[in-house]
């Protein structure tokens, strides 16, 4: 236990800077995730057209559509397979 307390008073200066850059980025990649909308998230407006983000893969149209119940909601686009052969 004091070992390790010794270490990291003794180290703390040289390990400060790749910690800070480990929680921000982290806390960058929560805060994109937060704002980002997904399937199944309640949405405002019938018809607006958004994109879900995550990390690794292209960004995704989503498009606001009502449910059965009545309820607005998020759902995966269906995309021009042409448009996507193009690109």
């Amino acid at each position: 236990m004091w070992r390790a307390q010794d270490y990291l008073r003794r180290h703390w200066p040289t390990l400060k800077v790749p910690l800070l850059g480990m929680a921000i980025g982290a806390i960058l990649f929560f805060g994109v995730y937060a704002i980002s909308a997904h399937p199944g998230q309640r949405c405002g407006r019938l018809g607006e057209v958004t994109e879900e983000w995550e990390l690794g893969m292209p960004a995704r149209p989503l498009i606001c559509g009502a449910t059965l119940a009545g309820d607005l909601r998020y759902g995966r686009a269906i995309e021009d397979e042409k448009k996507t052969a193009e690109q």
